[in-house]
């Protein structure tokens, strides 16, 4: 277990973080400037909290009141950076066999692990290459074979994928994921980017300004967005609104910005500001009022079709003033059947089950627990 209890003061804000790290993957993603790498720096001992601890098993690493500071080199925590830091004028080999070298590891010993760690990431056939001729993909598995050789107590990635092209990124996300599962260690992989986190479901972080946002699995993400930031971040759609009055059907009616009312199911509610949580393809588009049973009904105005590759994401303004944003995703069939193109006026409906119940953005508590909130289904 590496747990981090500590707080650092940065430029502009203080990352102050509360977290704990069992022997498997976590991703921690935010924006750029969150403080996700100067996490992984207090970690392995490159910065020094302010105030806290950080402990690693039975290991006590830091601990600012009793003035403990292990240096990094003493922790058995790899870093891998962003870059991969690979030193262009030695072979892979030679790389993946620097740190075992430092440790004055004998030579034997040294050629029997770097050979069997190339082998297991299946890069023997490369031992003599120079990184220069390497794809970005066989770059960071050497970065990863470097780090791992050292048989380390925890791992730390610091955007493994940034460094690739587009069309890279997607083959090597698979790839990751089948080397880090596999590790029983505490193994944190930072990212800006929700695409790579989705890679590692289990167990997502989602840091802002310094402070944990939300951390749980994609499906609580989804099923349970706390603020509009993790809402967008994760591509659901996120709403403020007044819970008015109880209606006759067991539903209760939500006034929303720009006019909009839309009806929850009213167990457990209590009048008063709440926030709503509703995944794109809980919506289903046509150009003509529906007949199904949907009790959410919304006409608006296409602003915007993005292809996604075996999806469609659609954003629309809806509302009599057509004054609230509401994303949804279809498939490419049924985007073809709807025509569907900017500026073209369709109908969004929705069941009342579909909305998940959260906090506000002030962080209020609302009616209704999570525990309470049935999940409208789930997605990968």
């Amino acid at each position: 277990m590496l747990h981090l209890a500590a707080s650092k003061r940065l430029r502009e804000m203080t990352l102050a973080v509360d977290l704990a790290f069992a022997a498997s993957v976590t991703t921690v993603v935010g924006p750029s400037g969150a403080g996700k790498t100067t996490l992984l720096r207090l970690a392995a001992g490159l910065v020094r909290p302010d105030a806290g601890t950080i402990r690693l098993g039975e290991r006590t690493l830091d601990d600012t009141a009793r003035r403990v500071h292990m240096p990094p080199g003493e922790r058995n925590i790899s870093l891998v950076f962003q870059e991969y830091a690979l030193f262009p004028h030695l072979s892979v080999a030679q790389n993946v066999a620097y740190g075992l070298a430092a440790r004055h590891i004998r030579r034997a010993e040294r050629q029997r692990r770097v050979s069997a760690m190339l082998e297991r990431l299946d890069i023997a056939e490369l031992a003599m290459e120079r990184p220069a001729r390497l794809s970005g993909g066989q770059r960071q598995r050497v970065a990863l074979a470097r780090a791992l050789v050292l048989e380390p107590s925890a791992l730390l990635l610091d955007e493994p994928l940034a460094a690739l092209d587009v069309q890279t990124r997607t083959s090597v996300r698979a790839e990751l994921r089948e080397v880090l599962t596999n590790l029983a260690i505490p193994t944190v992989l930072v990212t800006h980017d929700y695409a790579d986190a989705l890679v590692f479901r289990e167990r997502i972080v989602i840091l802002v300004g310094g402070k944990v946002a939300q951390d749980g699995s994609h499906a609580d993400l989804l099923a349970h967005p706390h603020t509009r930031f993790v809402a967008d971040f994760t591509g659901v759609n996120f709403f403020e609104g007044l819970l008015d009055t109880h209606e006759p059907d067991r539903l209760a009616r939500v006034a929303l910005p720009g006019s909009v009312e839309i009806f929850v199911p009213a167990e457990g509610l209590v009048a008063g500001p709440i926030g709503l949580g509703l995944r794109p393809w809980d919506i289903t588009l046509s150009t003509m009022p529906p007949s199904s049973s949907a009790r959410n009904v919304l006409r608006g105005r296409v602003r915007e079709v993005l292809p996604l590759g075996g999806r469609v994401r659609v954003m629309l303004a809806v509302g009599p003033e057509c004054a609230l944003s509401l994303v949804a995703e279809i498939t490419p069939d049924a985007q073809a059947s709807l025509d569907c193109r900017e500026g073209q006026e369709l109908y969004a409906a929705f069941k009342a089950t579909a909305l998940s119940v959260g906090p506000t953005e002030r962080g209020d508590t609302l009616g209704r627990s999570d525990a309470e909130v049935e999940p409208a289904g789930s997605r990968d």
